[in-house]
């Protein structure tokens, strides 16, 4: 089915190209556009979806469900203002919108999906990171590496600085929690 790809992507483009704004999803590490490779695409870190509704948007809310690490999916539709993926093991098929407030989808997406998981460097971390990551959750003690794997990046409208001491967490549209660091270490998550 991936051999047909390029041929479905070709047509959908002439079809569509009246309809929506296509844009490439490029892996950052390897340049390939992960719609038209045949090679296996991964999710990067856990994502949290709303299972219920089979979506995710990118503020990254920290929903229920939970996609882990390192699952093989297929990229079924990108849009500058969607991507569609599905589950590989499963089937399932979910959908991840941008949010007004996601400044570069492109970017975004290149963060969560990739051709390469790099589970020996999640195996290089300590055993508190690794059963966060394992949970889907962070905890104090964690590294910013960890929490990374374990919740995904924080949004970028409210968190525009990785080195930042606070990171900023939505758990759906109403509610936020901060993680905070003391260096690389968190200190402290306040609900």
């Amino acid at each position: 089915m991936s051999f047909l790809k390029p041929l479905l992507a070709t047509s959908g483009l002439i079809i569509l190209s009246g309809c929506a704004s296509v844009m490439t999803l490029t892996d950052k590490n390897t340049g390939d556009d992960l719609f038209l490779t045949n090679k296996p695409v991964y999710t990067l870190v856990n994502l949290h979806p709303d299972d219920t509704r089979s979506k995710l948007y990118s503020v990254n809310f920290q929903q229920d469900g939970l996609i882990p690490l390192c699952t093989q999916v297929d990229i079924v539709n990108v849009s500058t203002k969607r991507l569609t993926f599905k589950i590989d093991s499963s089937g399932r098929e979910y959908i991840l919108d941008k949010h007004k407030s996601s400044p570069d989808f492109a970017k975004y997406l290149s963060n969560y999906f990739g051709t390469e998981c790099n589970t020996e460097k999640v195996e290089k971390l300590s055993a508190l990171d690794q059963q966060g990551i394992k949970e889907g959750v962070v905890k104090k003690g964690m590294t910013k590496e960890g929490v990374k794997y374990a919740i995904g990046f924080p949004p970028e409208h409210r968190t525009p600085n990785l080195n930042s001491d606070h990171w900023l967490y939505w758990k759906n549209r109403f509610n936020t929690f901060k993680v905070e660091f003391n260096g690389n270490t968190v200190s402290n998550i306040i609900d």
